[in-house]
């Protein structure tokens, strides 16, 4: 044995670690952990909420299986759980990185967020109500 890992007890690997992640975040009864101890600290300053305001919630609200609500509180939430569960799973079974494309995907979702963010604004400037 050389000592690499096997490809498929990577894979077991990460969809364990993925499950126990869900499972955490259902803190035992349902409701979604208590978010109250940390606040954005952009937001505190400038009362502006930042580009990753609720994406916090929204990840795990995804975890729970609550779409409607991940989606209320960031749409990158579920975008996010999504390409961590797919890149997981090509890490896990061989996939070789390869910097342009990631670098190219960075770039593109910084774009859109950026983007979201500043449609959010807009939205919350024109009274939507903050999450809060």
């Amino acid at each position: 044995m050389n000592g690499r890992c096997p490809t498929r007890v990577r894979a077991v690997g990460i969809a364990a670690a993925t499950t126990v992640v869900a499972l955490v975040t259902r803190a035992g009864d349902g409701r979604s952990i208590p978010l109250e101890l940390w606040r954005c600290p952009v937001r505190q300053l400038t009362g502006i909420p930042c580009p990753t305001c609720y994406l916090t919630r929204s990840v795990l609200a995804t975890l729970q299986g609550d779409l409607t609500q991940a989606l209320h509180w960031h749409a990158f939430g579920p975008l996010l759980v999504a390409l961590t569960v797919v890149l997981g799973l090509w890490v896990g079974f061989g996939g070789r990185w390869s910097r342009r494309p990631l670098l190219q995907g960075a770039i593109v979702l910084a774009a859109l967020a950026a983007a979201y963010w500043l449609l959010r604004l807009w939205g919350w400037s024109h009274g939507q109500p903050l999450p809060l």
